[in-house]
């Protein structure tokens, strides 16, 4: 048992699974950030749901590759979740049945960059078809209710806010409403288990801006 898992642990530390690994790593950090409340998950804002308008020249590189693999529309942390784990399981496999061939030397890290290059296009094309049907259940909730919030009282579910991160928990009288939130206060006076108002809804972000409730 104890052997087995040292060769697990060897593999996933090979080159290029070790890449997948920090990533797989770094995303779980970020889930359980979180999940405590430190950290929002921002979607992905880089063109509209079909892509027109958007191309390498007028977007960026990265924003033109996002749009071609489908890779928006759903939070980046989720995207990023699918890339690492996809990239971490085929990139694993490649280290135990085809890398072993190449212990060390230039063929070792050609190779192993090599396949890097695939199996992250691979990650990322097999991650837009996943999130494809999710995206478009996303883009055709109608946010004409996000107004009818306005005026409600929620509480901060983050640690800090600022006018570039915050989340609150609305109760809507069912599970409750994880929204996004900024405030123009960036003093760290609102933090988590703060009363505040929705004031303003900004539809471009799909976020609130808020104002604290001050406690009679």
């Amino acid at each position: 048992m104890q052997e087995s898992f040292l060769i697990f642990i060897t593999k996933i530390s090979l080159y290029p699974t070790i890449v997948f690994t920090g990533l797989v790593m770094f995303v779980t950090l970020y889930w359980m950030v979180s999940l405590l409340g430190m950290a929002d998950m921002d979607t992905v804002d880089i063109g509209d749901a079909s892509g027109e308008g958007s191309n390498l020249t007028s977007s960026g590189f990265v924003s033109g590759l996002l749009l071609k693999f489908g890779l928006y529309g759903v939070p980046l942390i989720v995207i990023l979740s699918l890339i690492s784990l996809i990239g971490w399981l085929l990139s694993y496999f490649y280290t135990s049945f085809l890398h072993q061939n190449f212990d060390s030397g230039i063929l070792y890290y050609l190779f192993g960059t090599g396949a890097l290059i695939f199996v992250l296009v691979i990650s990322m094309w097999l991650t837009g078809i996943i999130i494809s049907p999710i995206r478009n259940k996303i883009a055709k909730i109608p946010r004409r209710n996000a107004a009818s919030n306005i005026g409600k009282i929620a509480v901060v579910r983050t640690l800090s806010v600022t006018d570039k991160h915050g989340e609150v928990e609305l109760n809507d009288g069912g599970a409750g409403l994880i929204l996004k939130i900024r405030s123009d206060i960036n003093d760290g006076s609102l933090k988590q288990g703060d009363r505040v108002m929705l004031v303003e809804y900004l539809e471009a972000a799909n976020t609130y801006r808020v104002t604290p409730v001050k406690d009679k």
